[in-house]
């Protein structure tokens, strides 16, 4: 016999859970690559600034310090001001500011952290598959990338919106059982969202209502991250509403002015346009409304994305969480039907090209619930040859979608900023070539709503420019512009042209230029006249 002792036989080790660290951290930088490699783009042929709201935005974001009157005051009354804040350090630096780059780096960034917030909410509800599916989807589509590498608040208002789904998603899933500080983030996430899109109010109470559901039967600890929540992002709408309130003696100001949507709405009616798309009609709001959402996202992402829907309604009634992705849809119909936001789709009566971007906020929502569906169907399959073809289906389908989008004008996005920039860009570099013969240091009467890129073309400080966001000093200055500037550019039909001493115009001043663009007001350059 041997004298060896029995090796005992030992159970199997327990396969080891797979983790994958750097899937987090290439959920940021991957969309942030690819956003950056189409600013690239964008920079090198023009095409950062073709929308006229970009232009806009780093013009609000550069006038905070450089401006005749700098401070608060020069955020305006409608737009809300936290993009404005992310750009305005960019803004300063002449060279940031006249190509767009000051407004890119901000929506590269925030895209990188939405896809990173899709990522994890996916991950917690759907699992790892199903969140690196979604990412992929929501990453690559065409639509969004281009809104990733301009100026504009698309993705800020993603990446704040996602960022509280994140948190609400981590505290139903258990995180902050020692604490609130889930709750505090998703109000500071949704902090964010309130003060960049007027959609982040809309989302406030169902956010709310989502934490307390989620702490469910415990209703003390419901109501206590509730009121966290609450206090956080409530901040937003009260600072908005007092800051109007103290800036323009009215705490609606921005709804009620007379350069909020609904006030230009008004004038448009009073002087013979017609209804927009949707006024008080909730199918045709729906119709025009979910066109642009087949046309940004892809009709069979959309039909993917909604039958998960259907499918996760009836299956996972208990998981909540996810359908917060979808609040964009009622936010819009209702926007519509009341007539301060317009949609206009190209094969629709009017025919044109106006706020189709909208359609890719419900991206976050189509991507996770089709990437479930997706991988649910890989799984009811076995995971075998069969389950790998429909796999590779489902997403050939959805890439020939992305794909498809490049026909004709290209996506839709960018067509609508192209289409809509033909003649106001010619009018802006027109007016920047006249502008190039005011002497460095003398001042410049303008109304800059509607070119402010010809300032930034030629790099004139806003410190010389009185304009319409300088309040009591642009009063003034409409008054006697013979007190305040050397050269006055009147474009027709704005505040400028109508408020304007016409006296003093043609008594002190004479023409310097006149310029037209068909389809654009025209525009007068005066020069005071020597003494």
């Amino acid at each position: 016999m041997s004298s060896r002792a029995p090796v005992p036989v030992s159970s199997p080790t327990p396969r080891r859970r797979y983790h994958v660290r750097w899937f987090p951290a290439l959920a940021f930088f991957a969309p942030a690559a690819a956003a950056a490699a189409v600013a690239a783009w964008g920079w090198r042929t023009g095409r950062l600034l073709l929308y006229g709201d970009a232009t806009a935005h780093l013009m609000i974001a550069r006038r905070m310090l450089d401006s005749a009157t700098p401070g608060l005051a020069q955020w305006g009354s409608v737009w809300l001001p936290f993009p404005h804040l992310l750009m305005a350090p960019w803004a300063q630096v002449n060279a940031l500011w006249r190509t767009g780059l000051a407004g890119s780096m901000v929506s590269i960034a925030a895209f990188g952290l939405a896809t990173l917030f899709l990522f994890r909410i996916a991950e917690r509800h759907a699992g790892r598959a199903a969140a690196v599916a979604a990412a992929l989807i929501f990453l690559l589509n065409p639509n969004l990338l281009y809104l990733a590498a301009v100026p504009m608040t698309e993705t800020v208002y993603l990446a704040c919106f996602l960022g509280m789904c994140d948190q609400i998603s981590a505290w139903a899933c258990g995180a902050g059982r020692a604490g609130f500080r889930p709750a505090w983030l998703a109000g500071a996430w949704a902090l964010g969202g309130a003060l960049t899109r007027y959609d982040g109010w809309f989302v406030l109470p169902f956010a709310a209502a989502a934490l307390a559901l989620a702490a469910a039967p415990d209703w003390r600890r419901a109501w206590s991250a509730a009121w966290r929540f609450s206090l956080v992002a409530g901040a937003g709408p009260l600072f908005w509403v007092s800051y109007n309130a103290f800036f323009f003696s009215d705490w609606l100001y921005f709804a009620r002015g007379p350069y909020s949507a609904r006030q230009i709405y008004l004038r448009a009616l009073r002087h013979g346009g017609q209804r927009y798309p949707g006024d008080h009609d909730w199918l045709v709001a729906a119709h025009y409304f979910l066109k642009a959402v087949e046309l940004d996202c892809g009709l069979f992402l959309l039909g993917l994305g909604t039958l998960g829907l259907a499918v996760w309604l009836l299956r996972r009634r208990s998981a909540f969480v996810p359908l917060l992705l979808w609040l964009p849809l009622p936010w819009y119909l209702w926007a519509m039907w009341t007539g301060n936001v317009p949609i206009f789709v190209p094969m629709y009566w009017p025919h044109g090209y106006y706020n189709l971007r909208y359609g890719v906020q419900l991206l976050p929502a189509l991507a996770l619930f089709a990437a479930w569906l997706g991988y649910g169907l890989y799984r009811r399959l076995g995971g075998g040859g069969r389950a790998r073809w429909a796999a590779a289906a489902l997403a050939c389908a959805i890439l020939l979608g992305d794909a498809g989008m490049f026909r004709g004008r290209g996506p839709l996005v960018y067509a609508e900023a192209a289409y809509n920039s033909t003649t106001r860009l010619a009018m802006e570099r027109r007016l920047a070539v006249a502008l190039r013969r005011v002497p460095p240091g003398e001042k410049i009467l303008m109304y800059i709503g509607t070119f402010p890129g010809a300032l930034a073309d030629d790099g004139i400080d806003l410190k010389r420019v009185i304009n319409e966001s300088n309040f009591r000093l642009w009063e003034r200055a409409l008054q006697q512009p013979q007190r305040y500037v050397s050269w006055v550019v009147l474009e027709n039909h704005t505040w400028l042209a109508r408020d304007v001493n016409r006296q003093a115009l043609a008594l002190d001043f004479q023409p310097a230029a006149r310029l037209r663009v068909a389809g654009q007001h025209a525009i007068t350059l005066y020069r005071r006249r020597q003494p």
